[in-house]
């Protein structure tokens, strides 16, 4: 796989407009759902998207990114119908991350008995208790329609940061981390917290930073191995 490459290629460039679409919309995360707020948002992810297809990167994760921009597009707006096309495309996403993650580790014996260390053990200890938690929290608070897609779309994602935690690449680990822990903040403001709350304004920017950087780094772990783990 190519490594990133000097500044001012096409790269390079890419990945620089979508840290910066990344930024502007980090200040407009409160503003009311608007068409210029939709698009900066989806680009974002849309631009590593094509940075992945650039680097000629796996098309398992330009695909799980891509979608990831159309779900994007979808939260962009706050309605319950927007939010469940969001949902769906995110799911997906998560199945490509998972057979992504799984499919690079040849040896199965190893990618399991990686789960025994201590921090990962840990983590995925941790995680497989958030999950139910989470669910029995926000079930009494989500319409019926809904109910069945969180509860597919928890298990996915949980699934997806379990096959993460086989790899040996800190960037995959963290980015799959804070993209689960965005999701349970954005759950929690969506579903939990009081509209009033004077807590929803750092949530919601926690969601952006959280997400965005997750989805970064399991980009850039994937494109250009790093630290090992």
């Amino acid at each position: 796989m190519s490594s990133l490459r000097v500044p001012f290629t096409a790269d390079s460039t890419v990945l620089a407009c979508s840290i910066g679409a990344s930024i502007v919309y980090l200040t407009m995360v409160r503003s009311p759902p608007s068409g210029l707020r939709m698009i900066v948002k989806t680009a974002s992810t849309a631009l590593l998207s094509a940075l992945v297809f650039i680097q000629g990167g796996p098309l398992l994760l330009a695909g799980a990114l891509a979608l990831g921009s159309v779900g994007d597009a979808f939260l962009a707006w706050d309605d319950d119908t927007s939010f469940l096309y969001g949902l769906a495309n995110f799911l997906v996403a998560h199945i490509f991350y998972i057979v992504l993650f799984f499919g690079r580790d040849t040896d199965r014996s190893v990618l399991f008995q990686s789960l025994l260390g201590s921090w990962r053990a840990v983590a995925a200890g941790l995680l497989s208790l958030l999950v139910p938690v989470m669910i029995a929290l926000l079930m009494p608070r989500l319409d019926t329609a809904l109910r069945l897609p969180v509860v597919l779309y928890s298990f996915t994602i949980f699934v997806m940061v379990l096959t993460a935690l086989t790899s040996n690449s800190g960037q995959v680990i963290s980015g799959s981390l804070m993209f689960s822990t965005s999701d349970a903040i954005l759950a929690a403001d969506r579903f939990l917290v009081p509209s009033p709350s004077t807590h929803r304004a750092w949530m919601q920017h926690a969601v952006w930073v959280l997400y965005y950087s997750g989805q970064l780094l399991i980009a850039l772990g994937v494109l250009v191995p790093g630290t090992v783990l």
